[in-house]
């Protein structure tokens, strides 16, 4: 029982510590940080959503400012299991070095609410709008394969949804009948919670005797498909 009230007491110390830190920053939760937050985290950080806690309203995300600066840096969030620079997706949220700057600034400058109220903010977020980057047409046909090399079919190619075991990495490339090879994606430390459809920021036409190239991947003897999405 004193143990258990001893740990209270040092929590309640270090959250009063942490939300009196000096500002040092025109940084402010409701001028930068939440539009980011909005775009890029609330689809998981929110009531019910895939992630651990919410970050709707300031003072959800407040207590988090440093441990949101770390994984911003160490680009660990947003959640991205492509590996940058193999493959280029529309549906990409990953931070630009100017967004990772704003959040690093303001968590080390005392997170600020805003310039009025630089400690005290309850506003929620706006409701969550995500307008689709660019249209994705309607008239789209679904295939799902097994993760192995192969012919594929005819048509433009929108979109690859691989699904692997859990912390598996995947490489698919593209080969022409000329023999040329076009990276389609790489995926590392597979999370089956986060399997998403990466719809390719230039779709490709697929000719005819094009190949589906699968690299070496951890977890062979586990289950493992790919879904590419054709234009009708």
């Amino acid at each position: 029982m004193r143990h258990g009230l001893a740990v209270a007491v040092l929590v309640i110390a270090a959250a009063s510590l942490f939300a009196h830190d000096p500002i040092a920053t025109k940084v402010t939760w409701e001028r930068e940080i939440a539009p980011i937050v909005q775009a890029r985290c609330v689809s998981c950080h929110s009531p019910g959503g895939r992630a651990p806690m919410p970050l709707t309203t300031y003072d959800e995300a407040r207590p988090w400012a440093r441990a949101i600066r770390e994984e911003v840096l160490a680009r660990r969030m947003p959640r991205w299991s492509v590996v940058r620079g193999y493959g280029d997706f529309i549906n990409d949220p990953s931070l630009s070095p100017f967004e990772i700057a704003l959040i690093t600034a303001w968590a080390d400058g005392g997170a600020p609410a805003s310039l009025k109220t630089p400690t005290a903010d309850k506003r929620s977020l706006p409701a969550l709008v995500s307008p689709p980057a660019r249209a994705i047409p309607v008239a789209l046909s679904a295939v799902t394969l097994p993760c192995t090399s192969q012919r594929l079919r005819l048509g433009r190619l929108m979109a690859v949804k691989p699904v692997l075991a859990a912390g598996g990495t995947l490489q698919l490339t593209l080969g022409s009948a000329s023999g040329l090879e076009e990276p389609l994606i790489r995926i590392r430390d597979f999370d089956p919670a986060f399997a998403e459809t990466y719809w390719l920021r230039n779709p490709v036409t697929v000719g005819r005797g094009t190949r589906l190239l699968v690299a070496p991947r951890t977890g062979d003897l586990a289950p493992c498909t790919v879904t590419l999405t054709f234009v009708k």
